[in-house]
Parts: structure tokens; sequence; C-alpha cells
């Protein structure tokens, strides 16, 4: 009688072997990861944000500009619509200027859309919302100078539409 086992030898090749096979498994996993980080968030919230913080100083300046104006923006939901009003350091409303909203989302720029708000007879500006879903949202109201394209006063307020 023989005595024959079946126990197989563990060699160099199947070492190999594995080792191949656990990192082409982490490279995988990994690769998975790296995709679904990219594609989820740009990772990026201010639109060429190294070139303007090389120009920190004219952000500053800006700043201190609109610092010194000592306006006061109230911003807020009215049913659907966006209400408003821009009120100088003496109390006084600030009316007649051109005003755009970034509504933004906290998490993703997929949705980022710009508006447009209109002035009405008592000195507050009015857009409809409605459009937009329901939800937590970030509003960058940017207001013009009467006269060019240069803004005077930003305002950051947080929404939440329902």
């Amino acid at each position: 009688m023989t005595n024959k086992s079946n126990t197989k030898l563990f060699t160099g090749w199947h070492a190999l072997a594995w080792l191949i096979g656990l990192f082409s498994l982490m490279f995988a996993v990994n690769g998975v990861f790296l995709y679904h980080a990219i594609t989820s968030y740009p990772g990026e919230d201010t639109p060429k944000s190294y070139v303007q913080g090389l120009n920190y100083n004219t952000v500053l300046s800006e700043r201190k500009s609109q610092s010194e104006l000592q306006w006061t923006a109230q911003l807020g939901i009215d049913r659907q619509e966006l209400v408003l009003r821009i009120i100088d350091k003496d109390g006084n409303p600030i009316g007649g200027r051109k005003v755009e909203v970034l509504m933004r989302r906290p998490a993703t720029t997929a949705s980022d859309t710009t508006i447009l708000m209109q002035p009405n007879d008592n000195s507050e500006y009015r857009t409809n919302v409605g459009g937009l879903e329901n939800g937590e949202w970030e509003a960058v109201v940017s207001i013009y100078a009467i006269e060019g394209n240069m803004v005077d006063f930003i305002a950051l307020k947080k929404l939440q539409l329902s």
C-alpha cells in the first residue's frame, strides 16, 4: 500500500499570484472610490480660487469699501418669492440697482442658478423662486453700482425652500 497524500505545495508562483490578486483588488477598490470622489463634488467652491488668492489684497480692499457703505441687506422668502430690502446707514431703502442672486446648493454646483431681481415701488427687489427644488440653498446677492458693472455690495444668506 502506498501512502499518497493529496497535499499540494505552496510555491513561489502561488505567492506571486496571491500578491498580484490582492494588489489588483486594492487598486480596483481605490479606483472606484476615486471615481466617485471626483464626479460627486468638484472640490472648488469658488471658480479660479487660486487666481483670487493671488489677488487677495484686491478682495480685502473691496470688503473695506463695502463695510464703509454701512448698508444692510434683508433677504427672505415670502410664499414663493425671494424678497430683498437694501437699507443704507441712515435707514433709507436703496432702490433702482441691478441685483443678481446666485442660488446655490451647499454640496454641489449642479443646481447653481443666477437670478436677476426686479425692483418694485416699495424699494424692494422680488423674484419668483418657485421653480427651485425644496431644501437648503445659499443665496449670494450682488448689488451693482448705478452706472457700470462694478459690484458695490455682496450679501450671503442661507435659505430653506419648502
